[in-house]
């Protein structure tokens, strides 16, 4: 029986950085001497733009070999270290705050947390780290934003290398339509203006277009909306709006990525407009989005910087309770260890399982409050599951040719005996045990599970903790929803092993068809630098050179196919809602014709709908008469009749309400 493995933690690389004082003084100061351009041939080629200078530095491991070289570009001409204010004035917070200074810090923390994943060669690094430089023209303050944008998809999301690159290409496309003066401007035509200009694998820029397309669903759903008052029907249409026109599941990462960027650049008392709306966003449009993509960090970030925003006041009163929290943690690593000692001491429990995992986690501060919102709880202490430690088992085969029912019913009363086992070490709390069996009675979406709240005495103390007891099945089903369930049950009897994932033809765009989920495993394989010609870097198809060489390549491709098999259930149970919502749905913008109406809305109908169906479900809405006349309507900017056919994302324009009525 396997145990939880610990984890092993490496000793941090020591950074040795030629020219660094040179290039602290170049962000300090209006002038910068001491370092040769990089040749007179470039500087001549490249005359309309600053003259440049590149800043070398060297990782070095524990025995001070080399591991990998990079290099960034700094300007050197002094005209374009810093940004004006005026430059920044018609920016939103999350743009406009300076960062200048901060460009060669933030390039350098990219690249570190590059390294430090694991996932990315050396060239893929110093190539992200040119792309950023090369886009931001001499912009100190572009370079910056760019590349605190990118690292968010490195450390929240452990993105690839071609979501990473094209979310470089998105980042600029997005600053160069709020400083375009045309404030209509199309994303997507900014997006294909940067992508002509570099050579890039198509993979990147189709995920850059994608992402662009999504953005720019998200502009007109912000402006057909303004009149609406936010709610949670709202929320979800929008989330099914984007859910359902995303190509490729990188671009709805990437766009959740620019949500948690936007929160962080509005973390300032004031409250606008503006950071009002991207603090709801957060909160119900990306954080659900991103717990569906299995990115649960990012979500729970998310949640936290919009509570914070949003709620402050309530978001103080929990956070004054952080070392009650604290001390929670305390008690979780306790019973944890206890929990996993005991079941492996107990025979009849060990020989009958396969492995399992013993679980631990303290409610986020958002959670926490909309469970004593819920129940008028006054302290955390008060909440049955504050804290929480989830049992999640996998029986054990008795036979090669054993059904599998007869296994499942097997892991189903090995959950009753292991919640009983614990039962004897932690008492239910005699007040209010709260035992609940979701594997007798499941949840209407199939969840299934035992819960009970038991009572732990440490350090003198009684403290309140919900158990937890299920099978590796119901945990797929719990975590990423009954499609996975039915997913991994046709897998097991196909036995799809990851390295045939590479076999699957790339015209496959079935999207319910298993040859293409398993083209979306392949994807994220690529991404990260795998077998695929198209995307692999120089340094990856290149023979290593020493053992140290072979030693990273080996670490890189078993965090890939971790990352990969973690990711696959997700991405499959995403995609299968999504072809769903494909075939059931159609989504639709209806807009005035009037820019001071707000009267938009974003709807939401059924498959095959046409405009007249949209102006019928548009009544409801708005509350005035739409279908009284057949003229004065218009479909993506052209005339149209009652009868024509919608498709996702078309914008229906209306005459003037009142006009309407009189109609």
């Amino acid at each position: 029986m396997s145990s939880i493995p610990s984890k092993t933690h490496r000793k941090r690389p020591r950074t040795t950085m030629v020219a660094l004082v040179v290039a602290q003084q170049f962000l300090c100061c209006s002038g910068f001497t001491g370092v040769q351009p990089t040749s007179s041939a470039s500087t001549a080629a490249t005359f309309s733009r600053p003259t440049m200078t590149t800043i070398f530095f060297r990782d070095d491991n524990e025995e001070g070999h080399s591991i990998e070289s990079s290099s960034f570009i700094l300007p050197s001409s002094t005209q374009h270290l810093s940004t004006t204010a005026s430059d920044l004035s018609d920016l939103p917070p999350w743009l406009s705050t300076p960062k200048s200074h901060l460009a060669f810090e933030n390039m350098q923390t990219l690249e570190r947390a590059m390294f430090e994943s694991r996932f990315f060669t050396g060239s893929e690094t110093r190539r992200l780290l040119q792309t950023i430089e090369e886009l931001s023209e001499g912009s100190l303050q572009r370079r910056a934003g760019a590349a605190e944008f990118c690292r968010i998809l490195v450390d929240q999301m452990e993105m690839g290398f071609s979501a990473i690159m094209a979310a470089a290409f998105h980042y600029y496309a997005c600053v160069n339509a709020r400083k375009s003066e045309n404030h209509q401007v199309d994303h997507t035509v900014l997006v294909e203006e940067l992508l002509r200009k570099h050579s890039v694998e198509e993979s990147i820029r189709s995920i850059a277009r994608d992402a662009s397309r999504l953005k720019q669903l998200e502009v007109l759903a912000a402006r057909v909306d303004m009149g609406a008052r936010p709610d949670s029907i709202h929320a979800e249409t929008v989330r099914k709006l984007l859910l359902s026109e995303t190509k490729d599941w990188r671009a709805l990462a990437i766009r959740s990525a620019a949500c948690l960027y936007r929160m962080r650049g509005c973390e300032s008392d004031s409250l606008t407009p503006e950071s009002i709306s991207c603090g709801r966003d957060a909160l119900h449009v990306y954080a659900p989005l991103a717990s569906r993509l299995g990115m649960h960090r990012l979500k729970n970030e998310l949640e936290g910087a919009a509570f914070k925003l949003l709620y402050k006041r309530q978001y103080k009163a929990v956070s004054a309770q952080t070392d009650i929290a604290a001390s929670m943690q305390t008690v979780l690593k306790q019973v944890q260890v206890d929990m996993k000692d005991m079941l492996l001491q107990d025979k009849e429990f060990s020989d009958l399982v396969q492995d399992f995992k013993v679980t631990a986690r303290v409610k986020e501060p958002y959670s926490l409050w909309k469970k004593m919102l819920r129940y008028g709880y006054k302290s955390i202490l008060q909440v049955p599951d504050a804290i929480a430690l989830r049992l999640v088992l996998n029986g054990k085969r008795l036979g090669l040719n054993e059904p599998s029912a007869v296994l499942q019913a097997r892991e189903r009363a090995l959950c009753y005996y292991a919640q009983k086992v614990c039962m004897t070490r932690w008492n239910p709390m005699a007040s209010q045990p709260r035992f609940k069996d979701y594997i007798e009675r499941p949840k209407q979406n199939g969840y299934q599970s035992l819960h009970y709240t038991a009572e732990s005495h440490v350090a003198d103390k009684t403290w309140m903790l919900e158990i937890q007891v299920r099978s590796g099945e119901m945990h797929r089903v719990a975590e990423f929803g009954l499609a996975s369930h039915w997913d991994y049950k046709a897998k097991q009897a196909g036995k799809v092993s990851l390295h045939k994932l590479e076999s699957v033809g790339s015209g496959n765009s079935d999207l319910s068809s298993n040859a293409y989920l398993c083209k979306l495993q392949e994807w994220h394989w690529q991404q990260h630098g795998g077998a695929s010609h198209s995307e692999a870097s120089v340094s990856s198809t290149e023979p290593a050179s020493s053992l140290n060489d072979v030693w990273q390549n080996s670490i890189r491709e078993r965090r890939i196919k971790d990352r990969s098999q973690q990711l696959e259930p997700y991405i499959q149970a995403l995609t299968e809602a999504q072809s769903n919502l494909a075939r059931d749905y159609v989504f639709v913008f209806l807009t005035p014709s009037d820019k001071r109406d707000a009267s938009g809305r974003v709807l939401t109908l059924p498959a095959g709908a046409c405009v007249l169906d949209a102006l019928r479900e548009g009544e409801k809405a708005i509350g005035c008469s739409l279908t009284g006349s057949n003229s004065g309507f218009a479909l993506n900017g052209a005339a149209t009749s009652i009868t024509r056919q919608l498709s996702n994302g078309d914008v229906l324009t209306l005459p003037h309400c009142g006009n309407a009525v009189a109609a």
